[in-house]
């Protein structure tokens, strides 16, 4: 496999975060407690979290006796041992938790295993030109009734009350955040194992697959959001042009709607990841 990444934040601390061990690779893109709290030794707990996601996959995807599955379980029981030197977990409200979506690929002998578990997005395109996308789609419902607030709030600017959000915003955000981990709201990574098993696991036969591409929400926006490109464009342009060519698109079309009027976000410029795997 070839392996092409990329992230960019407007942030000091990138809260979305990539890697690869040669034989695996992976995108996190983490999401901040819609609270204060603030309990590790980083700049904030999400970055905190994405980091040790990303040294632990390094080092653990290798161990292929172990499904994908199994591995992220037993990754959530050492996050757990970590974490708690920190906070007592237990005490942590669901508006208190860091979390992140993620998307997993590994080569194991003739196959390709892959994992998703919130909106990161695995999209892979086969040799016979069939495109699958791997995602979940539940949290971009719950975000669209905050979009929608955004995008319809002519007034909101004056009213920011947190991290670029109103009250009623926030009101909204932090009633959905409740539903992490549950039946009637959406599945993430954070510190319950049993969210993993709510994942979308494929397999695919190696000699199936042309190439795929890994997508965080904010770098994905330029197809399924922002409607520049079709899957496949956006594919053919990733493999000619280049995924920086890719995200200098996606930041001229945030710069030039700053004020939310013409494409419904929740924030001007979300961190933006993304892989471009070619498979040989």
């Amino acid at each position: 496999m070839t392996i092409n990444g990329l992230t960019h934040s407007y942030k000091e601390f990138n809260e979305d975060i990539y890697g690869s061990n040669g034989s695996s690779c992976w995108v996190l893109d983490g999401a901040l407690p819609l609270s204060h709290a603030n309990v590790t030794d980083h700049s904030n707990d999400v970055v905190w979290v994405v980091r040790w996601w990303n040294e632990y996959l390094s080092e653990h995807l290798k161990q292929m006796d172990k499904s994908i599955c199994h591995i992220l379980e037993e990754g959530i029981g050492a996050l757990n041992e970590d974490f708690g030197s920190f906070a007592d977990i237990d005490s942590l409200s669901k508006l208190d938790r860091a979390s992140a979506a993620i998307a997993i690929s590994r080569r194991n002998g003739s196959t390709i295993e892959t994992f998703v578990l919130g909106d990161t997005e695995i999209n892979i395109r086969k040799k016979s030109g069939e495109l699958e996308t791997l995602v979940d789609e539940k949290i971009e419902v719950l975000d669209n009734q905050v979009m929608n607030m955004i995008f319809n709030n002519r007034d909101r600017k004056d009213k920011i009350a947190y991290n670029g959000y109103t009250d009623e915003e926030l009101e909204v955000l932090r009633k959905n955040r409740m539903k992490m981990n549950s039946e009637d709201g959406y599945y993430i990574l954070e510190h319950d194992p049993l969210a993993i098993r709510h994942g979308i696991y494929r397999e695919y036969k190696l000699s199936e697959i042309d190439d795929m591409l890994f997508m965080s929400d904010g770098f994905s926006a330029i197809y399924n959001k922002y409607r520049k490109l079709s899957l496949n464009d956006l594919f053919i342009e990733c493999q000619e042009k280049g995924l920086d060519h890719i995200l200098s698109r996606i930041r001229h079309i945030e710069k030039a709607d700053p004020e939310f009027k013409k494409y419904k976000r929740l924030r001007q410029h979300d961190d933006a990841t993304a892989l471009y795997v070619t498979i040989k």
